[in-house]
């Protein structure tokens, strides 16, 4: 697939623009943060749930006082200000552009690229040397976004149903009915007393939230409800979204499963977010140290563009080893974070190059978000539920829980072509599904070392080289390397997805919307730890990965694996009998009754 843009000449950022950026400090061991954060999560360690607070944390793994003190002084006598986070890791600062430029020998400069804002220079930022040996790299003075180089590339699928056809979404009760999560509220487990962070770059309405809740008979006090603004760089303030699906159905299901917990928006209202902008928002929620849990619906680079901007000195080298150091630290304060894996299947689009103003990209195998399949996060994949649906040109039926990929309809679309023209609804998609493979970016992390299915696979290729529905395409099998992903999966199939609440200024009439994919997914299972944390004397559940790989191996797992190798694909990877892992749903979905009463 090729794009073309207009390129916009590039221009000198003004010299009193107020600009802003990180600088990151070495920590004297970066390894020792890391597997801090496992053994920490991991039951039989004798570290075992000995979270630290952030300024526990900064004290043992951050710099010292004395290099802080040398930044803060150097700074302060080039006027710019200065902001230290408690991992004593990041420096926050900011000022006028020409001033960041004299001191860093650095030149601003501005450009759209493929509708893209774009922030660099000529030449790299230059420290000096009885500072540069305290300094890991410099983010936010050059930066970039997922859409450098084109749009929304992810092409997310939007349902539309004909006139007259039955809504399939559901509710809050569509996720805690059929996962096991009843028993739970009849304990008598709220979630009061815990906090949920939905990490956001798109705003949202208080409104619209507390009239879903009160839908949902869940608590609808104005204060369970935090909006938070981040301070981070961004260069588009006039896109800035004020209501967007993506952080109402976040924020909607987070306080209507957990009923009683208070939710807190990180928001960094940007349209474009960064590696800046993730790194401000995470360590802003683990500088708080209020939140038990976080949930991120919001991808970032995928390895494409990875590539491409590493090779035009726009990312820094170190960009994994800082994004799984600011998670890890999450780890190790015992908060559990969770991601969506991604809604593109198994194939995952790529960009392959870029020439000129023309950009080629592809849907690949060999693709994956290095945030998305970070080894410190637990990354949430998607399923459908079983459904029964007439339309014009037949039934469409699904008789089981399933990875979700469209594959189902491929029979019907064989009988009558035209519908892939002619009816989106029984199309769905032609390429969406749940996200999940191999990630070959980072090694197969120590919790999933030796689990069967994990570094094997089983797969049936549903999509033709020219990206059409292939039918009854044959099993294959083979082994591959790195991070497996997703860890676990839940609902989230636009076929048999969820209602939210969203009136706009643009549309009043029309409230009530159907939401989906895997980003509805993780801020449901965010809540589920609220819930489970708000038990009497239960500690902070912290980081899932370590300790559920364990249960899954145990004889009464609390979670079910999908291993069939029929009718249960993302497009591509299919279920392995006889294992607990598979590439399209992880360890598979969650009996919360038996995993509050398992999980250590």
């Amino acid at each position: 697939m090729m794009t073309t843009a207009k390129n916009l000449k590039a221009t000198p950022v003004k010299p009193n623009q107020i600009e802003q950026f990180d600088i990151i400090l070495k920590s004297p061991n970066t390894f020792s943060v890391q597997k801090n954060a496992i053994e920490i999560n991991t039951p039989g360690n004798p570290k075992f749930k000995h979270y630290l607070t952030p300024n526990e944390f900064g004290k043992q793994f951050g710099a010292s006082q004395g290099t802080i003190s040398q930044w803060q002084r150097f700074l302060k006598r080039h006027s710019l200000k200065s902001r230290v986070f408690k991992n004593r890791l990041i420096i926050q600062a900011s000022g006028k552009a020409r001033m960041i430029e004299h001191v860093f020998h650095f030149n601003f400069t501005t450009a759209q690229y493929h509708q893209n804002p774009l922030q660099f220079g000529a030449k790299a930022p230059k420290i000096s040397n009885q500072l540069i040996k305290s300094v890991v790299t410099v983010i936010g003075l050059t930066d970039h976004s997922r859409y450098y180089v084109g749009l929304n590339t992810l092409l997310p699928f939007v349902r539309r149903p004909e006139k007259g056809q039955r809504h399939l979404s559901g509710f809050t009760n569509q996720f805690t009915t059929h996962y096991h999560v009843t028993p739970l509220y009849k304990a008598g487990l709220t979630g009061k007393g815990q906090t949920v962070g939905i990490i956001a770059f798109e705003g949202v309405e208080k409104q619209n939230v507390l009239k879903f809740w009160q839908h949902e008979k869940a608590a609808t006090n104005h204060n369970r409800l935090q909006i938070k603004n981040v301070r981070s760089p961004f260069y588009e303030p006039k896109k800035t979204v004020r209501s967007s699906s993506e952080t109402t159905m976040d924020t909607e299901y987070a306080g209507s499963i957990a009923p009683k917990a208070n939710v807190k928006v990180y928001l960094i209202n940007t349209p474009n977010p960064t590696l800046t902008n993730f790194v401000d928002a995470y360590e802003q929620a683990f500088n708080d140290n209020v939140v038990s849990s976080t949930t991120n619906s919001w991808g970032l680079l995928d390895s494409g563009l990875i590539r491409i901007l590493r090779h035009r000195q726009l990312l820094t080298p170190q960009y994994r080893q800082l994004l799984s150091l600011v998670l890890a630290q999450g780890a190790i304060q015992g908060i559990s974070n969770f991601t969506a894996s991604g809604d593109a299947g198994g194939y995952n689009y790529m960009v392959k190059s870029v020439i000129k103003n023309r950009l080629f990209f592809d849907r690949t195998l060999v693709s994956s978000d290095f945030f998305d399949s970070n080894p410190f996060i637990t990354s949430v994949g998607g399923t459908t539920l079983p459904f029964n649906v007439k339309t014009k040109f037949g039934r469409v039926v699904n008789t089981k829980e399933r990875a979700w990929g469209s594959d189902y309809v491929w029979p019907l679309l064989q009988k009558h072509p035209s519908a892939l023209q002619n009816n989106p609804f029984i199309l769905l998609s032609n390429s969406a599904g749940s996200t999940g493979g191999f990630s070959h970016q980072y090694n197969t992390p120590t919790y999933q070392l030796n689990v069967p299915g994990v570094n094997t696979f089983a797969a049936r290729n549903y999509l033709s080289a020219l990206n059409q529905p292939s039918v009854d395409p044959v099993l294959v099998h083979g082994t591959n390397w790195g991070r497996n992903y997703p860890d676990i999966s839940a609902d989230a199939d636009p076929a048999t997805g969820y209602y939210i609440y969203q009136k706009s200024a643009r549309n009043p009439r029309q409230v009530w919307g159907g939401a989906s994919g895997t980003s509805i997914a993780s801020p449901q299972y965010a809540a589920m730890v609220a819930l489970i944390n708000s038990q009497p004397g239960r500690k902070r559940m912290g980081f899932w990965n370590p300790q559920i790989y364990q249960l899954a191996q145990q004889a009464d797992s609390p979670f079910t694996p999908l291993n069939s190798t029929t009718n249960n694909s993302n497009l591509y990877f299919v279920g392995q009998p006889g294992t607990v892992y598979n590439q399209a749903t992880g360890l598979g979905i969650t009996n919360f009754n038996k995993l509050v009463k398992s999980y250590k």
